[in-house]
């Protein structure tokens, strides 16, 4: 089990006393689309569910290391329940927000979503001074499995809903496309584990040799 902060587990005990205010950071990792050589590069976005553009230290849950994000607010963002499971079975949790919003336009419209990483951090804020009382903490990792942009009525905003799916779970499920072959293995730096393999199948062992 992951420890969690102590002073975001203090906030959490004293809720009742002192009051609370539960944010939601999402963090999503897409990447350029390919150039004229077929190169991409990463990039992320942050938002958040208040109104403010804010920027937080957050810890990567894809690096561990801690970093300042950009959290864009006022996108109308909502994150469905995360449901906390101890078997493997594969969870799904779907991100919503305006897609009349910049910071969110720019992201899905002009960059490739497909596949990108998810982050989904709980923050909480103080009543009293509205900063928050630790660093956020990872609630959720996962990878984009579609985001599908409705095309809303006169008069409406419209949204755009992201689908995602556990990350760790998910790769349990996925196929290795590499085949058991000698030239695959080699190219794990040199491994030569497999070089007499479609030999071997045909030996001829004799019993207690």
């Amino acid at each position: 089990m992951r420890d969690v902060d102590p002073d975001f587990f203090a906030a959490l005990k004293n809720a009742r006393r002192d009051g609370i205010v539960p944010r939601r950071i999402v963090t999503i990792t897409a990447k350029t689309w390919p150039d004229a050589n077929g190169n991409t590069a990463p990039v992320q976005r942050s938002f958040w569910t208040d109104v403010d553009d804010v920027v937080f230290d957050i810890v990567s849950g894809i690096t561990g290391q801690m970093e300042a994000r950009t959290c864009y607010g006022n996108v109308d963002l909502k994150v469905s329940s995360i449901k906390r499971v101890s078997d493997l079975t594969i969870q799904e949790v779907t991100i919503s927000a305006s897609q009349i919003a910049p910071p969110v336009q720019s992201l899905i419209r002009d960059q490739d979503v497909r596949l990108g990483k998810v982050e989904i951090f709980d923050c909480l804020l103080s009543p009293k001074s509205r900063r928050p009382v630790s660093l956020p903490e990872l609630v959720w990792l996962g990878e984009i499995s579609g985001t599908p942009i409705s095309t809303p009525s006169r008069g409406e905003a419209g949204s755009i809903t992201i689908k995602t799916v556990s990350d760790a779970i998910m790769m349990l499920t996925r196929k290795n496309p590499a085949k058991s072959s000698y030239q695959e293995q080699k190219k794990r730096d040199g491994d030569e584990f497999g070089k007499y393999s479609n030999s071997v199948k045909d030996w001829k062992i004799k019993w207690g040799m």
